[in-house]
């Protein structure tokens, strides 16, 4: 009898060993994929930063448009006038 509560405490002790080294490899793991995350989430930042940078020259195209347009309004509009007054 002594001998199967032996072997009994034995395999006890094996599984306690197991899943330690398997709480220890889910906390590495764990550690690794939050340290990833944490990087994913920087490049998610500088790509945000790059396309608003890279929307910028757009934003300045659509404004440099608008004020061209307001400008030759005018200017067609004063054109008009003057011919209309024949000089």
């Amino acid at each position: 009898m002594k001998d199967k509560m032996d072997l009994i405490i034995a395999r006890i002790d094996d599984l306690k060993d197991s899943s330690n080294n398997r709480l220890d490899s889910i906390d590495t793991n764990l550690a690794e994929h939050m340290r990833r995350t944490d990087v994913l989430e920087q490049l998610h930042q500088d790509n945000q930063s790059r396309i608003t940078t890279l929307e910028e020259p757009r934003k300045a195209l659509i404004l440099l448009k608008t004020v061209v347009l307001y400008i030759a309004a005018v200017v067609g509009a004063i054109s008009a006038v003057l011919k209309l007054w024949g000089k």
